[in-house]
């Protein structure tokens, strides 16, 4: 069984998540996506990394979701302005 990953900001020590850009969450979440891929097509075919990797991927992707929800986005194309 492996240990969970130590926090590496001064913010996960006070049980809060630390704070990604957006840019820094896509870029996350298709990190995990190649590397899910990469387990399912490499010798191995280890499917259970695979999930892994997928399942930290869609967490990214809820975190994206969450930070816009709490701009005040909910996908609808009235509520977006344009620049």
């Amino acid at each position: 069984m492996s240990q969970p990953p130590k926090p590496t900001s001064k913010r996960a020590h006070d049980g809060a998540m630390p704070v990604a850009t957006l840019s820094e969450l896509c870029s996350e979440a298709a990190d995990h996506v190649a590397k899910a891929r990469l387990s399912l097509f490499d010798e191995s075919g280890d499917a259970e990394r695979a999930l892994l990797h997928l399942d930290e991927a869609i967490f990214c992707l809820k975190r994206l979701l969450a930070h816009g929800r709490a701009r005040g986005f909910n996908g609808s194309a009235s509520k977006l302005q344009s620049a």
